[in-house]
């Protein structure tokens, strides 16, 4: 009994401290039966068999509702899948249209998802079955554009085990005498409307692209992501992604008729040229962009 008393008082203690080491709010969008989240890089979706569904001849066993509430979901992961937008001009669901490899590959990866609810919703014995799989990783290999390379410098990056945090990201250390020298980026796109993308682009006041698939080597842009969209970021040194000294910029603006790229000013895209030193971080995709929940 102690023992469970000690390990309760641990947690209680534990929960706060997890909440101040990532103060951020994700960013999720939400669709009709799937959610696409992107501060997290995952998708999931959900659906619903009625027990008293017309269509149900004499009725189906627990365990085959749940096998054909399992099935829909994985019908409404690939339509939450098609909706991923890639960048300002098309959506995963154009890249899968384009190439039947592309469609079949993506079918198979939404096949494997995760269940990760499943059971009666209310007394009426209704189903619901929520399932789940990973944005990143195999999918944003198979989706994301040829032109975003890997880049040889830093292909083989393997981060030192006690330098890992919780998030994956290791800690970046600036060296103090090159104080124009940062370790990320963060982007607060608030009030532009601006949406979020698989790959999106920053440019200047001149249009001159100051990030975007030219930067970042793929090996990153596939494990990581290309950026990390947020809703709200409080601490931005304390992100591993961006931390420990990240330059923070406002966006103006969206391009024209492209609401996935952001303009920000020319005095801010200096400061990110100043030092050949911050190619680095951009390679390795340590980009965070706030938007509007």
């Amino acid at each position: 009994m102690r023992i469970w008393f000690f390990l309760s008082c641990c947690l209680l203690m534990a929960c706060p401290l997890v909440g101040f080491a990532e103060p951020y709010g994700a960013f999720v969008e939400s669709l009709p039966n799937g959610r696409i989240h992107w501060s997290d890089g995952v998708l999931t979706a959900h659906s619903k068999i009625f027990s008293d569904n017309p269509s149900v001849e004499g009725g189906l066993s627990r365990e085959a509702m749940l096998r054909q509430a399992r099935e829909e979901s994985i019908r409404q992961l690939l339509v939450t899948m098609a909706h991923i937008r890639m960048d300002a001009f098309r959506y995963v669901g154009h890249v899968m249209s384009a190439d039947p490899r592309v469609a079949a590959r993506a079918e198979e990866m939404a096949a494997a998802a995760s269940v990760v609810e499943a059971e009666p919703s209310d007394e009426a014995g209704d189903v619901a079955v929520h399932v789940q799989m990973p944005m990143l990783g195999s999918l944003a290999q198979l989706v994301l554009p040829e032109s975003i390379k890997p880049v040889e410098s830093i292909k083989s990056f393997t981060p030192a085990a006690p330098e890992n945090t919780a998030s994956g990201f290791p800690e970046l250390r600036t060296p103090p005498e090159e104080p124009n020298v940062f370790t990320g980026l963060v982007v607060d796109a608030r009030g532009t409307g601006a949406r979020p993308a698989m790959v999106p682009m920053l440019v200047d006041e001149n249009g001159r692209e100051i990030y975007g698939s030219a930067f970042v080597s793929r090996d990153y842009a596939v494990q990581q992501g290309v950026c990390m969209y947020v809703s709200a970021l409080d601490k931005p040194e304390r992100h591993p992604r961006v931390g420990p000294k990240p330059l923070v910029v406002k966006g103006l603006h969206t391009l024209e008729d492209r609401n996935c790229d952001v303009v920000i000013s020319n005095a801010d895209a200096a400061k990110l040229r100043d030092a050949s030193a911050n190619l680095g971080f951009l390679k390795k995709c340590r980009v965070i962009i706030i938007l509007d929940p």
